[in-house]
């Protein structure tokens, strides 16, 4: 039997952020929903998805430099 998710919440840069019945916070992106993050707190929680976004502009950053 696997771990039951509820919603607790997404932030403004679409990251979703859900409880399991254990008691452990699962992040994941709304562009990349299979790349999931277990954390312990919901303070991790959102610096997980803090992470997310700053990983998301340093792509974007290196994708424009090569662009240019």
């Amino acid at each position: 039997m696997g771990n039951e998710l509820s919603y607790v919440g997404e932030t403004g840069n679409g990251c979703l952020i859900y409880r399991e019945t254990t008691g452990r916070y699962v992040v994941s992106h709304e562009q990349q929903p299979h790349r999931r993050r277990r954390v312990a707190t919901l303070a991790s929680a959102y610096a997980t998805c803090h992470g997310f976004e700053m990983g998301r502009q340093k792509s974007g950053v290196l994708a424009a430099q090569a662009a240019g």
